[in-house]
């Protein structure tokens, strides 16, 4: 089984656009430790997304495992903290988006899509669909299954990160406690996902032993789970321990601010 190329170019293009955008729109109000994170995490997402990654880790499951981290842990929250919305808000050469983006937050939808227990939920949702159902062994088996999951982690990852990291325009204000709540209650089915691929006795995604049908291979294909379900264990805490600890400088330093106000 091989990667079509195509997806190489469906998720190559639209990344460069969107660095050669933001380099063009983006001000100095933004700052420059904004700014760096959001290359930072265009330039992760596309070396996980375009290459020789993705077409290995059709065949490998740690490597898929590497991109569903990077792509849902650390590239999401990392291209939120950019504030792309801000910067798309205010920019020049964006007139008029601004009054679209107010009209869309008045919108029941968007509004309701950035609650964050209804990010947390589809963060969820995602999360155990894309390793305990169907859907995980479809991936390992269709180059083309396994292209759209990456664009769910992407997108679960973009939509649960929104409200909780700061830098963007939101139609209301999420208070730093329920930030903090829902960064420490993800951590729980992360790491538990990453318990379960490494502490099982059989294969929970069988595709790699069917490469091989004898014993050889299959104790090779539970190591390949073993190591991408302790990656997921401890890379997903590590990660979040780091989010954790900004979102609660951003509480910090948004009550200092507060008490100067008044």
């Amino acid at each position: 089984m091989s990667l079509n190329i195509g997806w190489d170019l469906a998720f190559g293009l639209p990344l460069l656009a969107s660095g050669f955008w933001y380099h063009r729109a983006v001000t100095s109000e933004i700052p420059r430790w904004r700014q760096a994170l959001f290359y930072a995490g265009l330039s992760f997402a596309f070396i996980v997304l375009v290459g020789p990654v993705p077409h290995y880790a059709i065949r490998i499951f740690w490597v898929h495992m590497v991109q569903h981290i990077s792509l849902m842990m650390l590239i999401s929250p990392m291209i939120i903290l950019g504030a792309p919305m801000a910067v798309a808000a205010t920019s020049e050469r964006a007139s008029g988006f601004g009054t679209f983006l107010r009209v869309g937050y008045r919108s029941w939808i968007v509004r309701t899509i950035l609650k964050p227990q209804i990010g947390f939920g589809i963060f969820l949702i995602a999360l155990f669909a894309t390793h305990f159902s169907p859907l995980a062994n479809a991936g390992m088996k269709n180059g083309n299954v396994h292209s759209l999951e990456l664009i769910i982690f992407l997108v679960a990852g973009l939509i649960y990160y929104y409200p909780l990291m700061s830098g963007n325009p939101m139609p209301f204000y999420v208070p730093h406690p329920i930030r903090l709540a829902s960064l420490f209650g993800m951590m729980v089915p992360e790491t538990m996902t990453g318990f379960f691929l490494y502490s099982s006795s059989r294969l929970l995604h069988d595709v790699p032993a069917m490469a091989g049908m004898n014993m050889a291979h299959s104790a090779s294909a539970l190591n390949d789970q073993r190591i991408g379900g302790s990656l997921m264990w401890s890379m997903g805490m590590l990660i979040d321990a780091g989010w954790l600890a900004l979102t609660a400088r951003d509480w910090f330093v948004h009550e200092r601010d507060s008490e100067e106000e008044e």
